[in-house]
């Protein structure tokens, strides 16, 4: 195997193994009173508020990967606005705005020396977005 198709086997297995890699992001402010953290899959999410709740934090989060299709973004984005509350230990996420954002752009560029004056190369860009999610974490009492 020549030096070109090495180099090209390595930048393919670095391609494949990235795109399995989400990244994501979250955070929160608390601005009432903290509970003790419960499972993240206990946490529902709202898009009214509840008739009976408690505030607790206000919570964020985003998911970025350049070859995620936009709903695995958005499934990734949910569940880590949902770990967020339950760090708080919040049961509940009154969802306040969801969306695209834009992370940059990107690109790579491979050339090749045919000759000492003779070059030839491939190239290719892609911009580069991710999914944001904001939320309000509350308590909702069992009822």
């Amino acid at each position: 195997m020549n030096v070109v198709a090495k180099t090209m086997l390595v930048a393919l297995v670095g391609v494949a193994m990235l795109a399995g890699c989400t990244l994501t992001r979250g955070s929160h402010l608390v601005i009432g009173n903290t509970r003790p953290p419960i499972n993240p899959a206990d946490v529902r999410i709202y898009t009214e508020l509840p008739a009976n709740y408690q505030k607790i934090a206000m919570v964020s989060a985003d998911a970025r990967n350049d070859f995620a299709s936009q709903q695995n973004l958005s499934d990734n984005a949910i569940e880590r606005l949902k770990k967020e509350a339950a760090e708080v230990g919040a049961n509940g996420i009154l969802l306040n705005g969801f969306g695209n954002y834009v992370v940059g752009s990107s690109g790579v560029v491979n050339m090749l020396q045919t000759s000492p004056n003779t070059a030839f190369g491939v190239g290719a860009m892609n911009t580069r977005t991710g999914k944001e999610a904001q939320g309000l974490a509350i308590y909702v009492p069992q009822q």
